[in-house]
């Protein structure tokens, strides 16, 4: 068999629970990792399971940009709290 390479675009949300949105941007980075081997070997028994003749050798991750945080749940409760605003 041929080996082929695939640059594929990923975007990834990651919840994470800390003290503050600084504490919880600098683990993210941990999860996106490639997978282990054991990892894809699982994978490649099931693409070949349902009749798939092709492997997957390795899996490369790169972040390229920052995290950005999407979702303060904080915040959010802290203005359900207060209730709405009014003029």
């Amino acid at each position: 068999m041929t080996e082929y390479s695939f640059e594929v675009g990923v975007r990834a949300v990651v919840r994470v629970q800390a003290s503050d949105p600084d504490a919880a941007r600098k683990v993210v980075e941990s999860v996106l990792g490639a997978p282990s081997s054991q990892e894809i070997k699982l994978a490649n028994q099931n693409n070949h399971g349902i009749g798939r003749d092709a492997t997957v050798t390795a899996v490369d991750f790169v972040q390229k940009t920052p995290a950005k945080l999407v979702a303060d749940e904080a915040k959010l409760v802290a203005t359900k709290r207060r209730g709405p605003r009014t003029a």
